[in-house]
């Protein structure tokens, strides 16, 4: 039986979050809050010299990624490690990662499609691509540093006790709020926290989706968050843009997402009924 079948089918849990996942929630902020902190002071004005602010975001980029094998080494030593670092992949599923790298661009640009077709301008950029040796080394760093704690540790405990569509949610407010320190930056506008929120939580549901269909692969997981970075629409208002273009992506992802936790309701209500009755004694 497939991994995929074998989430879907499983009984879901009453309780709102299974311990290890809140445990690794809590680590991962307080790894990447702890080392962006000195970072955010200096940029509001503390006396902070720019090599010390500087020096711990590697570190903090990769919080997610370390939590996970902190709390999986918890769970079950070297085994519980090995299982993190080398779970068990379908071959099959890496055909998914060109699709999961061109989403995010390709949510954008259909979202710009629109734009045009209602008589809307399109802002000056029509893809937000990394040019500076900070923005690539982000967009290769995030993936790695990232997708092996949300995708590869949390994703993979939440689904069997809270079901796809409830997982990705979940997920998707944990991962947003990841990212506090950045959203609280000089200069962030008010307007990019709602939409923030609502476009990474509609990704997270799209890549629970990629991650049921390539059974697991945090391969797919790397690709569309490296799409993420590659065409980064939250960046639009640094180049003038505006709100326009991270706006009209994230109704596009939205409804994408709609879409899609309505297909995953409908496969785990259908895999539920297909379960056999049980035998009498």
């Amino acid at each position: 039986m497939s991994p995929t079948r074998n989430i879907l089918r499983a009984p879901l849990s009453r309780r709102s979050m299974p311990r290890p996942v809140a445990r690794f929630f809590l680590l991962a902020y307080a790894i990447t809050w702890l080392c962006q902190l000195p970072l955010l002071l200096q940029q509001w004005g503390a006396d902070i010299p720019p090599g010390v602010a500087m020096a711990p975001l590697v570190l903090g980029a990769v919080g997610p990624s370390l939590a996970a094998a902190v709390c999986a080494w918890k769970e079950g030593g070297r085994a519980g490690l090995s299982g993190l670092l080398s779970p068990n992949r379908a071959p099959t599923g890496w055909g998914y990662a060109p699709l999961a790298l061109c989403m995010p661009a390709a949510l954008h640009l259909l979202g710009l499609a629109l734009l045009a077709l209602a008589g809307g301008s399109l802002p000056a950029t029509l893809l937000y691509m990394p040019v500076t040796p900070e923005h690539r080394g982000i967009a290769v760093l995030a993936p790695l540093g990232e997708e092996l704690g949300w995708r590869g540790y949390a994703l993979r405990r939440l689904l069997p006790a809270q079901g796809p569509v409830r997982a990705s949610l979940v997920l998707g407010v944990a991962w947003t709020f990841w990212h506090l320190p950045a959203m609280c930056l000089p200069g962030v506008p008010w307007w990019s926290w709602p939409l923030s929120l609502l476009f990474i939580t509609s990704l997270s549901v799209l890549m629970t989706a990629l991650h049921l269909r390539s059974g697991g692969s945090v391969l797919v997981a790397w690709a569309a968050h490296l799409g993420i970075h590659f065409d980064n629409v939250s960046r639009a208002h640094m180049s003038g843009d505006g709100a326009a273009p991270l706006l009209v992506t994230t109704i596009v992802a939205l409804v994408a997402a709609v879409i899609t936790a309505r297909r995953m309701q409908v496969q785990t209500r259908s895999a539920a009924t297909a379960q056999p009755a049980p035998r009498p004694a």
